[in-house]
Parts: structure tokens; sequence; C-alpha cells
């Protein structure tokens, strides 16, 4: 009888040890974001692009998973075709995260809202399983632009703060002069990833290349009559060109030095080779482990794409060169159609996996892509393993 009531206890307290451990490892406690938001005083800059155009070496086949295709879904070279025309925007003061949203603040939400958690790393293919890279201080990735305005409501009303969102299944209005949880805008984006009010102090006024940092703009730059300068083209870029033509890490010991100290990107994530299959090749990384910018606002240069309010539209920076007085706190078209903008929303800041180029701090990327969708289906549901978020909120 003795040896049973022992074995009983005995089993009783393993049952108590593993709930407790479950409790603390899986059901996260909640810590407001406030205290980790910084202030971002408002000013005048000039957004865009001063660079020569980064061009691909070739045209990429349909269905990469890459910025290569223009309004009308032709396949190009040119990435930095929507980013070039530089025009002046004012935006007012405002509060941002000095981190990207991490899984130990969005799981808090899966379990109260959703009831699945986010995975934290490739979800796999036929040939190859899923991979975990961790929770915690990593980045949240597969966040839809969709899931991000839930989660900015959700969050406002934990904090005891207004939504900014009002939601009718996928049509989103943003209600002005709220106090709560947002995603920035893409001028207030840059704004804080260039220096904010002391961009015209950096950089020879034109702010951070790479948020923090200024490095070179690719690996290679090509002029007309250089020996790898493509003749075909000579039309499209008559002034030269950049571009990045390697393949792998190894080859880049010494270059990039000083963005490798600001961003998890494609040479200091774990990445290999672009060949080399998903399952092992590069991930996240915990938060704030790289330096931050001058502001204070760490990984604006890769670790996970970060989503913007805007509706994406190749003409847009054409738009606010004519019409001044809309620069004035911009906020993107009003709706697909409107400054013929596609049903797809803004990415900025590049992730673990990318070359330098994406990690630019005025470079825009956006949520189409070949192989899921087209221009008439609302691509701001698409989501990968590099897709996350970082809110602000208005100054009060």
């Amino acid at each position: 009888m003795k040896n049973q009531l022992k074995i009983l206890s005995l089993l009783i307290f393993i049952i108590l040890i593993t709930v407790s451990c479950e409790e603390e490892s899986f059901v996260p406690t909640y810590e407001s974001p406030k205290d980790d938001m910084i202030l971002v005083e408002g000013g005048t800059y000039v957004m865009g692009d001063w660079l020569l155009p980064y061009a691909l070496d070739s045209a990429t086949s349909e269905g990469q998973n890459i910025k290569d295709i223009t309004s009308d879904l032709r396949h190009g070279v040119d990435l930095t075709f929507d980013m070039r025309t530089q025009h002046t925007v004012t935006v007012d003061s405002f509060y941002m995260m000095s981190t990207e949203v991490t899984y130990e603040l969005f799981d808090v939400y899966c379990y109260e809202m959703k009831g699945k958690l986010n995975h934290d790393g490739w979800e796999g293919d036929s040939d190859y399983g899923p991979t975990n890279w961790g929770r915690g201080n990593r980045p949240v990735v597969w966040v839809t632009w969709m899931d991000a305005v839930a989660f900015c409501n959700w969050l406002s009303v934990k904090d005891g703060l207004e939504q900014c969102y009002e939601v009718f299944g996928t049509d989103v209005r943003w209600v002005r002069g709220t106090n709560g949880y947002r995603l920035p805008t893409e001028a207030e984006w840059e704004y804080a990833a260039r220096g904010g009010k002391y961009i015209p102090t950096i950089n020879d006024g034109h702010g951070w290349l790479y948020s923090g940092c200024v490095d070179g703009a690719a690996e290679d730059t090509c002029y007309p009559g250089d020996p790898e300068y493509y003749q075909e083209y000579s039309e499209m870029f008559p002034n030269g060109y950049h571009t990045d033509r390697y393949i792998n890490k190894e080859v880049m010991v010494d270059k990039f030095l000083t963005l490798k100290s600001y961003a998890w990107f494609n040479l200091t994530s774990g990445w290999q080779d672009k060949d080399m299959p998903e399952t092992d090749n590069g991930s996240t990384h915990p938060v704030g482990t790289k330096l931050p910018n001058n502001l204070g606002f760490y990984d604006m240069a890769g670790n996970a794409w970060e989503w913007c309010w805007d509706w994406w539209s190749e003409g847009y920076y054409n738009y606010c060169q004519n019409n001044p007085k809309e620069c004035i706190n911009p906020r993107g078209p009003d709706s697909p159609g409107d400054i013929n903008a596609s049903y797809s929303k803004v990415l900025r800041g590049g992730s673990w996996g990318n070359y330098p180029v994406f990690l630019r701090t005025t470079f825009r990327f956006f949520s189409m892509k070949a192989h899921f969708t087209t221009m008439s289906n609302p691509t701001f549901q698409y989501a990968n393993f590099r897709t996350g978020i970082r809110l602000v909120r208005d100054v009060e």
C-alpha cells in the first residue's frame, strides 16, 4: 500500500510539474508595448530614392517571389522603378515601436482572438518538412495585412485606447484622430528609417541609405563602356545601374561590413546560397540584437518585412510631385483604382533573406506575387515567412 501511495504521489507531482511548465512555456503574459514606443518629431523631407536604378541581370521567369512585375504584370529587370520620383513630404509627430512586433506579444493576441498561432519558420513543401526558428523575442512572421489591422484594434482595446480601424469584411477604414495603435504610412516609415528630423544632416542631406548606416548601394555599379555592362540595357539605363550578382555569402566576406552590423539579411542571417532549399537557408533573429538607427529603432533594415497602411501605386510618387498639397501627412491612394493603385499593400524594410537593395530605406515592396494572385484579387491577404509588423500611434 505504501508503495502504491508513493507511486501515486510521484504521478501527481509529475502532472503538476508538467502543467506548470506548459503554462509557463505556452501561455504568454501580456506586456503593453506603450513604454517601448519612441517619439518621432515631425518634419519635412524629400521622399524617394536618389541613386542609379537597380537592375537584375535578366528578367526573371513568371512566378518568381521577387518584385519584378510592373503594374500591367510585365516582368522586368528594374527593381526601383516605383521609388525614384523624389518629392517633398511633411509628416506630423508620432510614436513608433522601437522593434518589430514579436511572437511574445502576438501570441497573446492569437490565444485570445485567433485560436491558432502563427508559424515560426518555413512551412515546408512537398520536398522538405517545416522548420521552427523559435518564438519569444523573434519578430512574428506569416502576418497578413488584415491580421495586422485586427491586431492593432485588439491591442488598442487591451491598452484602453481607441480603435483606429473600422472593418467591414475586407474594407478597412482608418478613423483619423484616434489614439490607438495603427500601421505606419509609407511616408512615416521612411521618415523614421532615414533619420527623422536629422535627415538634412545625414549623408549629404539624404538620410540613411540603410536605416542607421550608409554602405554600398550594391555589389556592382555598371556604367556604359564597362565590360560587365549589359548593352541591351543601354536605352533603359543610359547612365548606368546598380546590381548584385553574388550567389552565396562566401564571396561577400569583405563587402557590406557596415550594414552587417545593423541588419539581419542574407549575408548575416544564416543564408548560404541562393540555390539551397529554404528549409536550412537563413532565418529571423531576436529583435534588437543589431545596432539601432540614430532615433533608436532596431531592425528597420532586415529581419522581417513591415506592413504599411498604403495601397501600392506605381505612379503615386509622380502624383505627389505634381500635387504638393497632397504631400502633407500623405497616406497613399484611397482605394484600388485611385491613382492607378493595385489591390496590393506596401511592405517596407526588407527581411532576413533579402539582398541589400531590398533593405534600403527608400525601397518599396508590395504584396502582389504572380504565383499567388492577379491584379484583381485582394493580395493584401498575402503573407509568408518574411512578413511582419511594427506599429505606431498618434501624438495626443
